[in-house]
């Protein structure tokens, strides 16, 4: 699951064909053929099992489909996987643990705006 890999856009997503949005079609009932597309993926550390459950961190190009990369981990393991929690910490330059607070925010507002 790391390196260059083609994954299969899932039906829920926003891609577009034909003009309509992947995930309207889906939610009619309606699947339409999707062609594979080229992501990459850096890294995939498994930080922590508990069965059946189970941690890990990706690191990704644009484009990935971490819920169908994580329903290929199942397939390869021959049983399923289901995602019940994901969190983007990185996009780019900006990580959440620079990210601000709603209250930080707020203390700065309040504090520091002059008008």
């Amino acid at each position: 699951l790391v390196g260059d890999i083609e994954q299969i856009p899932p039906m829920y997503s926003a891609l577009k064909k034909n003009g309509k949005r992947l995930y309207t079609l889906a939610r009619k009932g309606e699947t339409v053929e999707r062609q594979p597309r080229r992501v990459h993926v850096y890294s995939f550390v498994i930080n922590d099992v508990r069965l059946p459950f189970a941690d890990f961190t990706v690191t990704c190009s644009k484009g990935t489909y971490v819920r169908s990369l994580v329903d290929d981990l199942g397939k390869s393991l021959g049983t399923g996987a289901y995602i019940t929690a994901l969190r983007r910490t990185a996009i780019g330059d900006y990580r959440v643990e620079d990210a601000w607070t709603i209250n930080s925010l707020l203390q700065t507002l309040t504090t520091d705006v002059r008008v």
